[in-house]
């Protein structure tokens, strides 16, 4: 029995590489020669450059990101106001000179490069402490640079301490002109 059980263990094994040995056959495997390698590449390149002429490129234009980011940009430009008045908010008790409450009027003329060139206060906030300060947060406010004419814009800061009023644009000739009461 001990020998029988050699010699069947010996033909499981013989059949086993025989059939490894008869695996999938993978034809095409030759090495390319340098001439085939470039013709290949060549033929690619030639299916590329077809494509190509082939593609349209006389659809429509929009604006590029250049061109959008050149214009004033409202949106931007409230949203940093905004931000610079909740600053402001904050004056009248980070002075300590005594100022009446009510909403400070502010004029802001940037130019193109994003900065504030010129700014007021309006009554009855002007030559006070509470309007210096008023006008030292919102003149702090760049905006991204663009193209064409200085830009006014009114808005007004509400210093009563009683939360956000509505906003308000009206254009102004040659600029820009926002109205908010913030």
């Amino acid at each position: 029995m001990r020998g029988m059980n050699r010699v069947t263990l010996g033909c499981s094994l013989a059949g086993a590489l025989l059939v490894a040995g008869c695996g999938p056959s993978y034809g095409g495997q030759d090495a390319k020669s340098p001439d085939e390698i470039v013709a290949e590449q060549e033929q690619l390149g030639a299916e590329q450059m077809k494509k190509e002429k082939e593609t349209d490129y006389t659809g429509p234009v929009g604006e590029t990101d250049l061109e959008k980011k050149s214009k004033w940009d409202k949106k931007q430009v409230e949203m940093e106001l905004k931000r610079a008045t909740r600053s402001a908010q904050t004056c009248p008790g980070s002075v300590t000179e005594k100022a009446p409450k009510g909403v400070a009027p502010v004029s802001l003329t940037f130019g193109n490069d994003g900065h504030v060139k010129k700014s007021t206060i309006g009554s009855p906030y002007e030559e006070t402490a509470v309007g210096q300060c008023v006008l030292r947060a919102l003149t702090a406010v760049i905006v991204p640079a663009y193209e064409g004419s200085e830009q006014t814009v009114e808005w007004e800061v509400d210093l009563t301490g009683s939360g956000e009023p509505e906003k308000k644009e009206e254009p102004k000739e040659g600029a820009a002109k926002t109205k908010g009461k913030k």
